[in-house]
Formats: C-alpha cells, structure tokens, sequence
C-alpha cells in the first residue's frame, strides 16, 4: 500500500539524459517533505550466453567512479522498447548478437531517488560478430565464464557493479545455472 501523497512537482532541470523534479509530498505519517526525484528513461541490462552456459562480461572504465569494473552489458532504453534496445546495447558494447531473447525480470536501479526501472534480458547461444563500439563505450576487454566463476568474481570483489550482481543473481537463480 503506497500512502505517499503528492503536493506538488516542478522540473528543476533537464538535460538530454535525465531531468530531476522537486516534489512536495506528504508522507505516509502525514509529514510534509521535499524529495528531489531523478526521471530517466528505462535501463536494460544483458545476460548474454553462450551454448555452454557462459557469460559474457565486460570490463570498462567509469567517469563516476574513477575506477575500472566487470559488468554485464547495458545501457539505456533511449525510449526505444525494452528488447530493441537491450538488442542495440548486446550489439554495441560487444558484438554480439542472439536469435533467441527472454526476458528475465525488473530491478529498482535506486529506488531512493528514481522510479527508474531495469529490464533484465537472457541473449542465449550469442554469436560474435565483428561489429562494435567498445572503445566507444569506454571497454577495454570482454570474456566468458561460468556461472561458478561469476560468484567467485563477486566474492572476490571484481564484479561490484550493483545493477550487474542483481541481474546475474537473478539470472542464476531462474535459469537454475548455480
């Protein structure tokens, strides 16, 4: 049950990727508070397998964080439908391309300050192609592994991509691939 009441909304800036709006609300105990909440479009993210169960993982630099990870591929919906873009994102961040799609599940990104959803997608039997824009997009290496590995990768602090780890987790579980 939500009992969170809105009093009013202004957008208090925009740009081409997102905008944040100042609310009014009233909260559920019937306080008045100021929430400034961050509107962007949806987020995908890619579980892409091999015929063997493997995952393939990027590694990439981030601006954000100053620092370099392994993730799943990703990348915004650009207001495009879930599955297109989740196929675009596959294709440009790796090379990759799959006939067979699925779609796995939704994450809150942080529900703290956005509604922002992601949308987790399964790429079974990927296809390497030599299409990409992986300099582009700040990767500097790509490999596959088992399931196995992606949790010694996370108990070990190499994967620590939030988004990443719930979406692999996720994969795992429903795929029954742990």
């Amino acid at each position: 049950m939500n009992d969170w009441k809105t009093k009013s909304s202004k957008v208090v800036h925009k740009n081409p990727r997102f905008s944040v709006r100042e609310d009014g609300v009233i909260t559920p105990n019937g306080r008045d508070a100021v929430f400034y909440v961050i509107d962007r479009p949806s987020v995908v993210f890619i579980i892409p397998l091999t015929r063997d169960n493997e995952v393939y993982l990027i590694h990439l630099s981030r601006y954000f964080t100053k620092k370099s990870n392994w993730e799943i591929p990703a990348g915004s919906s650009d207001n495009q439908d879930e599955l297109s873009a989740a196929k675009r994102e596959l294709k440009e961040e790796t090379g990759l391309v799959s006939k067979d799609w699925s779609k796995l599940g939704e994450l809150e990104v942080a529900a703290g300050m956005t509604g922002q959803m992601s949308h987790v997608f399964v790429a079974k039997d990927v296809k390497l192609t030599k299409e990409n824009e992986k300099a582009e997009e700040g990767i500097d290496d790509m490999k596959k592994v088992s399931f196995k590995e992606v949790l010694q990768m996370i108990e070990n602090e190499e994967i620590v991509n939030g988004p990443s780890m719930a979406a692999l987790m996720l994969a795992g579980l429903k795929l029954k691939l742990f």
